[in-house]
């Protein structure tokens, strides 16, 4: 893999842990809480849509076309969706081996530089995680230590 998907590879690690340390230290009664949204409307929601959606990133990387296509995540659980994102975690790296940094995908009529396709997933993923985070402050679900010390939150 060339250097520079290399290193978004690895700064999604970094996004990527910031979700799965939630998943891990949250209750599942947390994790099910219902928050002040209409839709995805609990913490477990919105991991099953990061799921989908990193899954539609993938299947596209073949076809050089994002099509949000309905992917279903059988597996809910705490320990399903952690597996789901290691599933997925491996399938993008693998995709991304063949890739020289020229590539582009077909994105809603523009066509995006596979840098910015990538940085694009990881902006959404950083998207859940601050409302994950706003959400635990006005539900009173306690930020996992490591996550308010990484993100210098103030608890």
């Amino acid at each position: 893999m060339i250097n520079s998907l290399a290193a978004q590879l690895d700064d999604w690690g970094y996004t990527r842990g910031l979700t799965l340390k939630f998943l891990s230290e949250l209750s599942d009664s947390d994790l099910d809480k219902k928050l002040p949204r209409k839709n995805l409307n609990t913490i477990r929601l919105q991991m099953e849509e990061l799921a989908q959606i990193q899954k539609n990133y993938i299947d596209s990387l073949a076809t050089k076309e994002m099509d949000f296509a309905a992917v279903t995540i059988s597996d809910t659980s705490k320990k399903g969706l952690a597996d789901t994102f290691a599933k997925f975690d491996k399938e993008l790296a693998t995709a991304l081996e063949a890739f020289d940094g020229t590539e582009t995908i077909g994105f809603y009529g523009e066509s995006m530089n596979i840098h910015h396709y990538i940085a694009a997933m990881a902006g959404h993923e950083n998207m859940h995680i601050g409302q994950i985070i706003a959400f635990c402050y006005a539900t009173g679900i306690e930020i996992p230590a490591e996550i308010v010390e990484t993100m210098a939150l103030d608890g």
